[in-house]
Parts: structure tokens; C-alpha cells; sequence
């Protein structure tokens, strides 16, 4: 599943723009309320959508 994820440039940049948008307000209201797993979720889901697309480029490459 994950290979098909990242095969389809619609696909895995859609998924990662998703992770940036639920990972913001969680950052947002676990730091405000001081809510330590909330933020720490936040932060992994920002993590995990900024490592998507280069993991792409690595695992494969642009055909020439």
C-alpha cells in the first residue's frame, strides 16, 4: 500500500499536505494547553509529512 502511495505524485503529496494540516492545530492546542502528548503528536505528524516527499524522490527517482 505504501509503495502505490508513493508511485502516484497525487497521492503522496496529498498525504503529506493532510499530515501538515492536522499537524498544526495539534501543535498549536497541545502547546497551549500544555498537553504533551498532543504536541508530541503534532510533531510526528509534521515529521512524517515533511519526510514524504524526499523519501519519493530517493525511492524513485524521476524517469528521463
Amino acid at each position: 500500500m505504501i509503495k502505490r502511495i508513493l508511485q502516484n505524485r497525487l497521492s503522496y503529496l496529498s498525504v503529506s499536505f493532510l499530515l501538515f494540516l492536522a499537524a498544526l492545530p495539534l501543535i498549536s492546542i497541545g502547546t497551549s494547553h500544555d498537553w504533551r502528548l498532543v504536541s508530541t503528536t503534532g510533531m510526528v505528524a509534521l515529521s512524517m509529512a515533511a519526510i514524504i516527499p524526499p523519501l519519493q524522490r530517493m525511492l524513485f527517482p524521476p524517469k528521463k
